[in-house]
């Protein structure tokens, strides 16, 4: 016999930089009378399809940078998103937008504008302390 009844359902997602639509997968019913035996069967099939990432997780976020989406596990916020007070600027970013610095034996991501200012920034501090140092007398014996 035929199909009696099909149900469609896709998943898409709108993204705001550009306005296009994205799809993120779906589901489809099928419902039909068996050939043999004339009972009612439904057949049930999902789609999902990867993020950017590569992984079949639950969407994170958006990045800031390129506007693809990755799933919770590889989103991340310039400057660590798990203090209150970040060192970047906060902005939502994937892997590929990601400049890792470790700071205090921690790896943080941040944007390529907050990676370059810490960057230059301690270039500068580096630079200043080779300049200062054959100037400053460091643990030497004081006479009285």
């Amino acid at each position: 016999m035929g199909v009696i009844r099909r149900i469609r359902k896709i998943v898409v997602g709108r993204n705001s930089v550009d306005n296009t639509a994205q799809n993120l997968g779906g589901t489809e019913e099928t419902h039909n009378i068996s050939d043999h035996d004339d009972a009612l069967e439904s057949t049930y099939c999902e789609e999902k399809t990867s993020l950017h990432c590569g992984c079949f997780g639950v969407p994170g976020g958006r990045c800031s940078e390129c506007g693809v989406i990755s799933c919770e596990k590889c989103h991340r916020h310039c400057g660590g998103s798990e203090g209150s007070n970040p060192l970047g600027c906060g902005k939502p970013l994937c892997r590929e937008h990601s400049h890792y610095l470790e700071i205090n034996g921690v790896s943080l991501p941040f944007c390529k504008r907050c990676y370059g200012k810490i960057t230059r920034g301690e270039r500068w501090r580096r630079i200043g302390k080779a300049i200062i140092n054959p100037f400053v007398e460091t643990g030497g014996d004081c006479e009285d």
